[in-house]
This record gives C-alpha cells, structure tokens and sequence, in this order.
C-alpha cells in the first residue's frame, strides 16, 4: 500500500498545486484513451471493493490501494503529450459517473447526521472519501474531476456537515470528518471554513494530547496557513501556532510532515507580521529538530525553507540567526540531487506538471536576497522545477517570472559552491547562456574585464564606448550618473537606473582587500550588507576604522559619495557604538551546555534537548557539521573543554562503537573522555538504551557508567526537562543547585536511570 497522504505534502505548501497527475505517454493516443476511460473506471470500482475489506479509517493514514498504478499511463522516454481537446468530455464522462455517488452519499450523510444513526454516518464519509480518493489518481483529468467533486461537496453542503459532524461527542465520527476535511480543502473550501467553520478547528487544535486527531487537524492547518494573511494571524491570535509547535516535539512523522509545511506556508504566505508572531513563538527554535530530522527528507526540506524564508526578513533576522536553525540548511541541500528530488516528485504523482508561476514567484525574494541559505534553497527549488518543465518544454515560465536574470546574477557573483552549481545547472536546463564567473578584485580590472562585464549585464551596445575611454575598474567604481550622460551618451534614464542597479550589485560583490587594510568593507556589511557598496568611495576618500568616528555626514555625501541620507545617518550611528570588545587574545565564553549524541540513533533527542534548552535562556553547541578531521575536531573538543555542562545522550545502542575503541577513534568516545577529564559536570540522558557492561568499553571511559541516568519521556517532556534542570550548573550569578546529586558513588554495578 502506497501511503496517499504522503505523496501530497510536497504539493501542499504551494496554492492550487494539490493532486498533479502524469499525463498519457505519446505511446497512447488520445482517441484510445477516450474510449479505455469507461472500462478503466469499471475496472476501478470492482477493485475498490476489495480494497474496502481493509480498515478505512485505522489508527494509520488514510492509504491509495495497489491498483492505482494499473490504473496510471506508463511514462515512457518521450516527451509529454500535450492534452486532447476532448479532455472536457473526459472530465464530464467521469463527472456523470462519479456525481450521482456523490449526491446519494450527500443525501445518506445529512439523513444519518440528523438521525443520529453513527454507522450510516461513517458509511457516508467512507463512501465520499473514497470518491475523491478515486478522482484525485485519474490519469489526466484527475486534478479536474478532483476539484469538481470538492466543489460539490461544498455546494451540496457537505463542508457544512462536515463542520457540524467534528463537533461530535463520538470521537470515530470526529476522526473520519476530520480525515475527510484534509482532503477535500481546494482554494474555495479553504474560502468557505475560513469564513464559517475557522472556530471549529481552533477547538480542536486545544484537544493537544489526541495523537490520532493531530494526524488530520495538523494537515488542516497546512492548508488553512496558505489562504490568506489575515486567516494566518487569526490562527496564530487563537492558539494554532502554539499547537504546531507543541506537535513538533512528537515523533509521529505524518504529523511533523504538517508541522513543517504548515510552518513553511505560515512564513511564506502570513506576510511580515505573523513572521513577526512566529519569532515571538519561538518558532525558528522549534524548526530545529524537523531541520535536524535524519528519518524523512520532506520534513527537512520544508523546515529549512520555513527557516530561510523567515531569515529573509530583516526585522527577525538577528532572532532566527541565534536560533542555530539557519545552520542546518547550506549543508542539507548540498546533499540533495535535483534530479532524484523532481523523480520522486513524479513518481509520487503529485505535482508531475511543476508550479505554476505565481508559485514560483514566491522563491524569486530567497533567490535575490543577501542570506547564502535563502539563494541556496531558492535555487536548488528553481533547479528541481527546471528539471520538471524542461520534460514539458515550457522553461519560457523562468524568464517570464525573472528567475533567469536572478540565476545568472548568482552565477556571475556568487562564492558559495552549492549555489552556483545549481544555477548553473538550472540555466543550462533552460537553455540560457551560463555567464562566467566575475573576478571579483573589481578595483584591478583592466578595460577587458569591464568590457567583458557590461555583456554579460546587457550593456553591449555600449561597449565601444567604455573601451574608447578606457574604462577600467578604478574608473567603474567611481562613475556617475552625470558621467553616464555626458560621457558614455546613456541619454534614456531607465536605462541609466538599470545600469547603476547592477553597478550596485557589483560594488557590494568586490573585493576590496588590496585597497582596503583595515577591513572597513566588513564594518559597513555589518551594519547593513548593501552598505559594501560605499568601500571604494570611503576608502579612496581617506576613511578607516580608524578615524571614522570624525566623519561628518557632509563629507560622506560630497567626499565619500554617500548620497543616501537614510545610510549616512545610520552608518555614523554605528561609528558612535562603543566598539564591541576584542577576543582575539582571550578564548570567547563557552556554551553553557554541549550535548553528545549517536548520530543514528541519538538525532531527535539530542535536538529537542537543545531547544528545550535554549527557550529557557541556555547557550547550547550541539554538532551539526559533517567534517571529519582538522580544525573541526579542534573546534569540537574546545567547545566540550569550555562548556559548562556535557548532556551526553545514551540513545539505543550509543556506547557500542566505543566497545574496543582503544585508538579512541569514534567521537562519543573522544567527547566523554574530553568532559571527564576536564571534570565537567556530566548529565546522561538516556532513551531506550541499555547499560552495557563495564569491561566491553575502554578503561578511560569507564567512570561515565557511574553517573545517573536522567530517563526520557517523550509523553512528559516538560517533566523530564525540570528534572535535567536541577542537575545543570547555570550562569554566573544564577542559583547554583547542587551538581554532585548528578554522580553517584563509584559501583561496581551499572549505574541505573531515574
């Protein structure tokens, strides 16, 4: 059984991408098809009553029998077939098919409700499920008929039932309208709950403690965050948002799936002020363990587009950068192929023809941004869509939306590996010139490389120009728009706008290193990354670090350059901070807590504890790189060496590659070892795990049996987190609880949790 749930959360988070069906292969011709499409659905309803002998509505989700795919064209090679003109005879033909089940199901539903008869209730919702569930996987037309019958469940009335029916006392009744409502929620039936039935699933979403209700009201939520911006702060005005978060510590995956998407779809379409409520909540806190996630790479991906799109937003940006959530997203799309990505897209038949360009307008902001994870992320999406569209030979979408223009800046300027190669090969899909790369000592081009750089911008017409005046970097980076006019004949002023719009762009990408000793480009990216526009202009003026403090803001706009008011003003507030105190001969305070896990098993835990811990105001390092050797395991032993407390959690099976580990190789091994040499204050948090004995592990490591476990309990969290509490050592100045109730005497039995 394919879960049916599952291959709709990728389509999820973008409107009206729901349930995409690959279209008949050019192997199949239209007119056979037409005529197949009776016997097709004969054939799909006397296979629907064997899979009715399975339990409908268990404790699972809700599943797609086997027979689906017999029922889907084979792909094949080629390229997709464009769709017949007689598909709206197609969808009419499954409509008459489909439409009088669906009345008679609407007429059993609304009779049983107002009876009180509880089995013809849950016949009813089983028999309009699976109607849908048999529209949704349709070859072709299944996203039409799909979407019809959803409307006529509305228009018969049946969201209202629905609605009605989630108020029962008879929880089945609860969890079978609940099931139903996540599938059936198209834009004009998330219209129709936002306006009459929003109360109704705010209700639910307090009943926290339902496992099995929180497999539905999560996907609710999913989709209800993406309709509109004033819907979104409702939700979280009355306790939505508290409710995802809370479901984030859980490990039900179908349920953590949600909660990413719902929060992805919160910071993508909530606008700025539920951004605003999600720092507030903490939410780049709690992305942290999906992001963290090593079970299921949809709930990673998800996590770290929720993250990157809220650090997109200046106003939150220095919050979600402390919440160590952003770290996490660079390294994971590294890891990912594109192509595999849009393959299991199409293989899960949920979004075979892409996005729609208004979905992919969304990504342009990550992809234009300062943050490397936003362009990372954004072109690693516009990557995977390009390998989807290019099958449908219709990558015009990405220069009509200015995707390209946005990749080949990224291509021209950006450092960063993984975002340059999925550029690259985004536009290599499309089809577009792949720019070369800019050089970016801008302040020591010669004439050929600002000839080379005003093609790759457009500006070729105005090439023999430059060249005649021998324009080189010095001069580039001190043009004027009176020069563009009176000198290079840039007479059109959006043209001129255009130009000092990419000159900006290069400005901040150059590096003036050779020109600039004291750093002063990176004093000014600090305040404001566009300010590194304004290095060259200062430092040719005479400004440093050094006696920036005597600027006046008359000699940063008529000697520096600095025509913005606004950036004047705040980069001589700046120059007025005390400066903030130097640590190069000092080691940085250390974390008040480092964590020590087993990758394989430890993952989940070891990222919740340090959430947990953070929201309560301690410093946590917790490993998240992949290096293997050199500085990283430099960085690593300092950071056990400065801590203040070492959480070492003992997961199942944790100890045993430490097991004859004489070479002290493994890394648990190296960590313990580290923290009782330094006599940290160790705390062992243990889930699932078996002491071993004493003699299977190596003499140097030993002691840390004779500590006390602190046992995990996923269902008392909060419990077991207070408990952790009175063993940790806090802040300077905070009260200390006594540390030695977290050892226990020497023993020759193992030691034994709490």
């Amino acid at each position: 059984m394919r879960t049916f749930s599952k291959r709709r959360q990728r389509a999820a988070l973008w409107p009206e991408r729901r349930h995409r069906t690959p279209q008949a292969s050019e192997e199949e011709s239209v007119g056979v098809f037409e005529r197949l499409l009776p016997a097709k659905i004969s054939l799909a309803k006397v296979l629907n009553k064997v899979c009715r002998l399975f339990s409908m509505f268990s404790s699972e989700r809700l599943t797609v029998p086997d027979y689906v795919s017999r029922l889907q064209p084979r792909r094949t090679g080629s390229e997709p077939k464009a769709v017949s003109p007689g598909v709206q005879a197609e969808v009419q033909g499954v409509l008459d098919d489909s439409l009088p089940a669906l009345r008679a199901a609407m007429r059993t539903l609304r009779s049983a409700k107002d009876t009180g008869e509880l089995g013809e209730t849950r016949r009813a919702i089983a028999e309009t499920f699976q109607l849908v569930e048999e529209a949704w996987v349709l070859p072709t037309v299944g996203r039409q008929v799909a979407e019809e019958i959803c409307n006529r469940i509305r228009l018969d009335g049946g969201l209202e039932l629905l609605l009605q029916l989630l108020q029962t006392p008879a929880v089945e009744i609860k969890y079978e309208s609940a099931k139903l409502l996540e599938q059936i929620l198209i834009s004009e039936n998330r219209d129709y709950v936002a306006r009459m039935g929003l109360g109704v699933i705010l209700n639910l979403t307090r009943e926290l403690e339902d496992a099995q209700l929180a497999r539905s009201i999560s996907g609710i939520l999913e989709h209800m965050f993406k309709h509109t911006e004033e819907t979104s702060a409702q939700l979280i005005s009355n306790g939505a948002l508290d409710a995802l978060l809370f479901w984030c510590r859980g490990t039900d995956p179908t349920v953590l799936r949600h909660c990413a998407v719902a929060l992805a779809n919160c910071a993508m379409y909530g606008g700025h002020h539920c951004q605003r409520l999600m720092i507030e909540k903490q939410a780049a806190e709690w992305l942290f363990p999906l992001a963290f996630s090593k079970e299921d790479e949809l709930i990673r991906f998800y996590a770290c587009l929720a993250v990157a799109v809220l650090a997109a937003n200046r106003e939150v940006e220095k919050e979600v950068v402390k919440s160590g959530t952003l770290e996490l997203v660079e390294p994971f799309i590294a890891s990912l192929d594109p192509d595999e990505f849009a393959r299991s897209l199409q293989d899960s038949a949920d979004s075979v023809q892409g996005r729609t360009a208004a979905d992919l307008q969304h990504l342009l902001p990550l992809l234009d941004g300062t943050r490397l994870e936003g362009n990372c992320i954004a072109a690693f999406y516009l990557c995977v869509e390009t390998s989807i569209k290019s099958r449908q030979r219709n990558t015009k979408i990405f220069q009509e939306i200015g995707a390209v223009q946005s990749l080949k800046r990224i291509v021209m300027y950006s450092s960063n590996a993984t975002t340059l190669s999925l550029a690259k090969r985004a536009l290599t899909m499309m089809g577009e010139d792949v720019p070369r790369r800019i050089l970016s000592s801008v302040p020591n081009w010669k004439t050929g490389e600002v000839q080379r750089w005003l093609q790759q911008i457009g500006f070729s017409a105005f090439c023999d120009r430059f060249q005649e005046l021998q324009l080189d970097g010095d001069l580039l980076l001190n043009i004027s728009e009176e020069d563009l006019i009176h000198d290079l004949g840039m007479t059109s002023g959006l043209t001129r706008k255009r130009f000092l719009r990419d000159l900006r762009v290069l400005k901040t990408y150059a590096n003036y290193s050779m020109c600039d000793p004291n750093n002063l480009a990176d004093w000014l990216a600090d305040i404001d990354p566009r300010f590194r526009q304004y290095t060259y202009g200062m430092v040719q003026s005479g400004v440093d670090r050094n006696n920036i403090l005597q600027i006046t803001d008359q000699q940063l706009q008529s000697d520096c350059r600095v025509e913005n008011g606004i950036h004047r003003a705040q980069i001589l507030a700046a120059a007025r901070r005390p400066a903030r105190p130097c640590l190069t001969d000092s080691q940085p305070a250390g974390p008040d807590v480092f964590i020590s896990y087993r990758r394989t098993t430890g993952s989940q835990l070891a990222s919740l504890l340090k959430v947990h811990l953070q929201v309560r105001g301690f410093s946590v390092f917790i490993d998240v790189e992949k290096l293997e050797a050199g500085k990283f395991e430099e960085k690593l032993i300092s950071s056990v060496q400065r801590a203040r407390n070492f959480i070492l959690v003992l997961s199942a099976n944790a100890l045993d590659k430490c097991m004859g580990d004489t070479a002290m190789k493994d890394w648990v091994h190296k960590e313990i070892v580290t923290a009782l040499n330094g006599k940290k204050n160790i705390v062992p948090v243990t889930d699932n795990f078996v002491w071993p004995d004493p003699s299977s592990l190596p003499e140097d490591m030993r002691t840390i049996l004779t500590f006390n476990g602190i046992k995990w309990s996923h269902e008392y969290q909060e419990a077991t987190i207070e408990k952790i509490l009175r063993f940790l050592k806090r802040h300077p100045g905070q009260e200390q609880p006594d540390s030695s109730k977290s050892h226990k005497e020497p023993q020759s039995n193992h030691a034994k949790s709490h």
